[in-house]
């Protein structure tokens, strides 16, 4: 895979996440691979698409990510990036929430999935950024 490939299948997932849950359903089914493991700090990892879709609150249903800094490596796929993430009546899950992330691909699929945040600070005013 072309290190452009790995950028746009990670853009294409997070830009998929949106805007109902059955999308973000259709994103997780279409993108993760059936064992990718996904992890978030304080959250149990998650291994296979049924556990990642288990973890998701049941009214998430947007994700707006605003990228930064993206860094392709091999497989390995880094984003620095500022989310909203919103329930289905537009409240925030979370709201410029800062994310470092490492997307590890196979087979033009995501396999691996680990954010780094501060998951104190999950709603803030301003991006900073």
């Amino acid at each position: 895979m072309a290190d452009d490939e790995g950028e746009l299948v990670v853009r294409a997932f997070l830009a998929a996440m949106g805007p109902t849950p059955a999308d973000v359903r259709a994103a997780v089914e279409r993108y993760l691979t059936d064992d990718c493991v996904w992890e978030n700090p304080g959250a149990p990892v998650c291994r296979g698409r049924d556990a990642v879709l288990a973890l998701m609150p049941a009214d998430f249903a947007r994700l707006e990510a605003r990228f930064r800094h993206v860094a392709v490596v091999a497989d390995t796929v880094l984003v620095e990036r500022i989310e909203d993430m919103l329930r289905v009546d537009g409240t925030p899950i979370a709201k410029n929430l800062k994310v470092m992330g490492a997307f590890e691909l196979r087979d033009g699929r995501i396999r691996a999935w680990r954010d780094y945040y501060d998951s104190t600070n999950l709603i803030s005013e301003q991006a900073d950024w």
